[in-house]
């Protein structure tokens, strides 16, 4: 029942995009150190015309998404970005995951985990705003998306259109070119780096 009914932990905006659970070291949870689902659950959410997450946005109405549990552990712990973004697998376990390209497995080239939904910035229903900042992320469980349709991403870079792919930096992305796994697609105007993506990581 965890992959068709998870536990998504209170926060803020009431949905997957606020949850920053908190990992307390021996607490008990799905790991014994807190997590509400056990990591590397996914979730097939049913789009916003079914009532799934209460977006309040028109975009992605019919669109499914998968969502999946992780942690986010970065040693750099970048300043956080105003919109879901990119973040990369660390290890073979595909449960831990960072914002720092170079934090990723094999430094990061083909490691993108997905896009993780915490972020500091105020759409409706997607943004946390001052209400998260790196240092009450870090070493926490988060959920990232892995397919379908994510509203208001970060995109350090692209138009609309492009195929995007994992970069060098922190919450990075570039246009891809020749042979790489891609990331997602932009899915409409892009405006002070702020767009749609269409996310094709895979649901692995």
């Amino acid at each position: 029942m965890w992959n068709e009914y998870p536990k998504i932990g209170a926060n803020a905006l009431n949905n997957v995009f606020g949850v920053v659970d908190p990992y307390v070291a021996g607490s008990g949870g799905s790991d014994g150190n807190g997590a509400l689902n056990p990591l590397g659950t996914l979730w097939t959410a049913p789009s916003p015309s079914q009532g799934s997450i209460g977006l309040a946005t028109a975009a992605g109405y019919g669109c499914y998404t998968t969502y999946k549990y992780v942690r986010y552990s970065s040693t750099a712990n970048p300043t956080m970005v105003a919109g879901p973004a990119p973040v990369y697998y660390t290890d073979e376990t595909f449960t831990t995951v960072s914002g720092v390209y170079s934090e990723g497995l094999n430094s990061g080239v083909n490691a993108c985990a997905g896009f993780m939904l915490p972020n500091t910035g105020s759409v409706a229903g997607v943004g946390l705003g001052s209400g998260v900042t790196a240092a009450l992320l870090n070493g926490n469980y988060v959920w990232i998306a892995v397919e379908g349709f994510v509203p208001s991403c970060y995109l350090s870079t692209g138009a609309a259109g492009n195929a995007i792919v994992g970069a060098s930096g922190n919450f990075a992305v570039a246009v891809a070119t020749g042979v790489i796994v891609r990331i997602g697609t932009i899915w409409g105007t892009v405006s002070s780096n702020i767009g749609d993506v269409l996310v094709s990581v895979g649901a692995f």
